[in-house]
């Protein structure tokens, strides 16, 4: 049996994990996971559970699966979910920390969206269960939980990996333009655009309507191609700096692709899921997204689409941006048998089921699991599988920048792709945040 540890990803698409009720007056789609007889029990433990709707996806399904498990298993907790649409998430999410109207659990993403729920005190520490995983069942390391840590100490169990640069391509069409094989050199990357653009076929759809897809997918991997993994800690500590002439260098890639015409026209009014749509109809030969994308593209691809799966060839690296998925962290309100009660669906859903079911729909995942023996990927998911497992993680930007910088980052990047600022405008105009920010 093949072992895939946190460094060979399996992959596809974000894990989203788990959800709440909502809390008095809040929007969004409640479901009570025990059908409507949460209080049979009167002795039972409410928690209440939010997460980023992706419903439909087979991880989600995969998710909900367990999370049914716990219900029936654990008659003893009344666990609510509660769904909101991923568009909306983030900003609910926020808005109610700030409100202190959080629930008893929610999700989270890693790193720089998790320091601010820490700063300000709306979530606690798991420091006394960890060793659930890294001791008792051995299915995590120490250092898989440093993604969800600040100061130390961790604040969520991580899922999976989140391998956030690939380009799916169509075969058949690549091979109209005379290419037998996915360009191997930056050059016949841009001498392929031109190729296709030769044929009235857009080269690469891109949905850049919510300003992320430039940021995660694009710069996050081209600007690590340039700089090296060190480059966003030497720009924290002020030894490194974005108007550093090899982050500028980055920024002129996606100046010269829109240059190039490599995108549709309508790149900054249509979402990334549009973009996948644009894809799948043959309206373009390419499209970049992270690995959940390959999840749209085998549930909705014709029979007939012959389509592969690379990473942008550039400067002689393999590197991806990657970083942790979701995670879910407990209010820091929990005490006595509510926080026990979370405590035991954390240990009960973040296991060998969840990550086993995670791996037979092709989600990375972050444990020390094994495929299983019934498991049976579709062949786009081996080979993304193994360009993975081939590469070197790099920093994923909006994980790492204080937010403030990463809003003008992607702003920055639409604004190269109307013409509105330079690389060299770009970089200065984002340098200037950082330094503001780190006064």
């Amino acid at each position: 049996m093949r072992r895939w540890s946190k460094h060979v990803f399996l992959g596809l698409i974000i894990l989203f994990i788990s959800l709440l009720t909502a809390c008095s007056g809040d929007s969004g789609e409640e479901t009570a996971s025990d059908d409507g007889d949460s209080n049979a029990n009167g002795d039972a433990v409410e928690l209440t559970f939010w997460k980023s709707e992706d419903v439909g996806r087979a991880d989600y399904q995969a998710f909900m699966d367990i999370v049914e498990k716990f219900d029936e298993e654990n008659p003893d907790i009344d666990l609510q979910v509660d769904t909101t649409p991923n568009a909306d998430y983030r900003t609910r999410l926020n808005t109610q920390a700030a409100g202190g109207q959080l629930p008893d659990m929610f999700q989270v993403w890693p790193g720089a969206e998790l320091e601010p729920l820490v700063e300000g005190g709306a979530v606690q520490p798991i420091d006394d269960i960890v060793s659930y995983w890294t001791e008792e069942t051995g299915l995590l390391d120490e250092e898989d939980f440093a993604d969800f840590s600040v100061d130390g100490n961790p604040y969520a169990v991580p899922a999976n990996t989140n391998p956030t640069h690939m380009i799916f391509y169509d075969k058949d069409m690549l091979a109209d333009a005379g290419y037998e094989e996915f360009p191997s050199t930056y050059e016949e990357f841009l001498q392929l655009i031109d190729d296709l653009n030769a044929n009235d076929i857009t080269p690469m759809a891109l949905g850049n309507s919510d300003a992320w897809v430039l940021q995660s997918v694009y710069i996050s991997t081209i600007a690590d191609r340039f700089t090296g993994n060190d480059f966003l800690e030497g720009v924290a500590n002020g030894e490194r700096a974005f108007t550093d002439s090899d982050f500028v260098q980055s920024l002129e890639v996606i100046d010269e692709l829109v240059k190039k015409e490599a995108f549709n026209e309508d790149l900054n009014t249509i979402d990334s899921s549009q973009m996948i749509d644009y894809f799948l109809q043959g309206r373009a030969a390419m499209v970049m997204d992270g690995n959940w994308g390959i999840s749209a593209i085998l549930e909705n691809m014709p029979e007939d689409k012959n389509v592969g799966v690379s990473m942008i060839p550039l400067n002689d690296k393999k590197t991806i941006s990657t970083v942790a998925g979701t995670g879910v962290a407990i209010n820091s309100e929990l005490e006595g048998e509510k926080l026990e009660a979370a405590h035991t669906f954390l240990q009960y859903v973040y296991n060998q089921d969840l990550w086993e079911e995670l791996i037979k729909v092709g989600r990375p995942i972050i444990a020390n699991v094994e495929v299983p023996d019934d498991a049976e990927l579709h062949p786009l998911q081996e080979e993304m599988l193994d360009l993975i497992a081939e590469s070197d993680p790099a920093p994923v930007y909006d994980a790492t920048l204080i937010p403030a910088v990463n809003d003008q980052l992607e702003n920055e990047l639409q604004s190269i792709t109307v013409g509105g600022s330079t690389p060299k405008e770009a970089a200065e105009n984002i340098q200037r945040v950082q330094e503001s920010e780190q006064q």
